[in-house]
């Protein structure tokens, strides 16, 4: 698959991988990539997105996991600090389950594990949020109300605008959209996090409307030895709304892990991943079906 790769900072530096999320190009990440001049930052956009090849066709978790692989491969990066953001965080958490062995560390923003068992937004929140973004799309900074905190939207606009520019460039095509989603959808690794074996940093906005807290709380639970790290008063975009507090966060987590040196990944297991690539929508989607009845009660109060 060709992707569109870029490369900033320290070309000595630890490897860092960027993971940018849904539908959106990976030029969302050029207003902060300065706060790390002393890192190997690497950033890509997704199979079919933004200015990479095009992808007519519908993709998983697991097939755009192989990305970033590939992105690694191509880049002479054996294990990278792999950094997901909202979906790339799903990218991420799959690339850490599929391909351990690629992974120094792994860093979890906005993100969740996927499945039935997923906070959302409540009813009131969205109808607010969605009015919200037709405002944003009028004044020039969509899409600010589902990215950034309220304060930071009111006290700092030409700073938003600023941000939400990028988003508005390289925009997915509708069929690229509908494939993410699926992917999206069909993802749910709720159940594998006790196999992330990479030391785990999960970052959560505690203002974020797409994904709340309990996402993270989550996530944090489920995975061996993670740190849940909450931005006070933060949206969903943490490394954007915060950056120099992220990139403070993100340098001392990636100097605290620069000596690990994962595992190499046995001939069988390199073997199944690649025989198991191609059913992971039907694996995933059999996952959320098993999960259904859990969230159901759940969702009506009672015992789960």
């Amino acid at each position: 698959m060709r992707l569109h790769v870029a490369e900033a900072g320290s070309p000595g530096g630890e490897p860092v991988l960027l993971i940018t999320g849904w539908t959106i190009s990976s030029a969302v990440f050029d207003p902060i990539v300065p706060l790390y001049p002393d890192l190997r930052v690497i950033t890509y956009d997704h199979r079919g997105t933004g200015r990479s090849g095009a992808w007519p066709a519908p993709v998983s978790m697991a097939m755009l996991a192989a990305d970033a692989a590939q992105v690694l491969d191509e880049r002479g990066v054996r294990a990278a600090h792999v950094v997901g953001l909202s979906m790339g965080a799903m990218v991420a958490l799959e690339l850490a389950v599929r391909m351990p062995d690629r992974l120094k560390s792994l860093v979890l923003v906005g993100g969740g594990a996927g499945g039935p068992m997923t906070a959302v937004p409540s009813a009131t929140s969205t109808v607010r949020v969605v009015g919200e973004l037709v405002g944003d799309a009028t004044n020039g900074r969509w899409p600010a109300s589902v990215l950034f905190s309220r304060r930071f939207r009111e006290e700092q606009p030409r700073r938003v605008a600023e941000l939400c520019r990028p988003f508005g460039r390289h925009r997915a095509p509708p069929w690229a959209t509908s494939f993410q989603t699926l992917a999206a959808s069909c993802f749910a690794r709720d159940g594998s996090l006790h196999r992330v074996r990479a030391p785990t940093l999960v970052v959560h906005g505690d203002e974020d409307v797409m994904s709340p807290l309990a996402n993270a709380t989550r996530l944090a639970g489920g995975i061996p030895g993670a740190r849940l790290h909450l931005e006070r008063g933060c949206g969903h975009a943490v490394p954007l709304e915060r950056a120099q507090a992220c990139a403070d966060l993100l340098h001392a987590w990636v100097a605290e892990h620069a000596d690990n040196v994962p595992a190499p990944a046995g001939v069988l297991t390199r073997a199944g991943e690649r025989l198991s690539r191609p059913l992971a929508l039907h694996a995933g989607a059999l996952r959320n079906s098993r999960q259904l009845p859990a969230a159901v009660l759940r969702r009506l109060g009672g015992p789960t």
